[in-house]
């Protein structure tokens, strides 16, 4: 007996705001998609803080990186976490 697992996949349609938040992160996310093999092993499997093509905090779960930095309420705050052996990809609307 075969199992199927159907998903349906909507495209996603940002908001003027949403636009703006992705506008402002931009050069973060760029950085963190193209981070270096050493900073990317080095942060595998951590959650992590950047902003202005930095990263700011680092801790192993997100409550923690929370406790460090605060709940992150400045939009230009990337707070993701870096899984082990994936890379970031997103494409941006043209």
């Amino acid at each position: 007996m075969s199992t199927t697992t159907h998903a349906k996949v909507r495209r996603w349609l940002p908001s003027p705001e949403q636009m703006e938040l992705l506008e402002t992160t931009e050069a973060t996310r760029s950085f963190l998609r193209d981070l270096p093999n050493d900073l990317r092993q080095r942060y595998a499997g951590r959650w992590i803080a950047a902003k202005d093509c930095q990263i700011v905090a680092d801790a192993p779960t997100r409550a923690e990186l929370i406790a460090e930095v605060g709940e992150p309420r400045d939009p230009a705050l990337v707070v993701l976490r870096l899984e082990k052996g994936v890379s970031i990809r997103w494409r941006t609307r043209s």
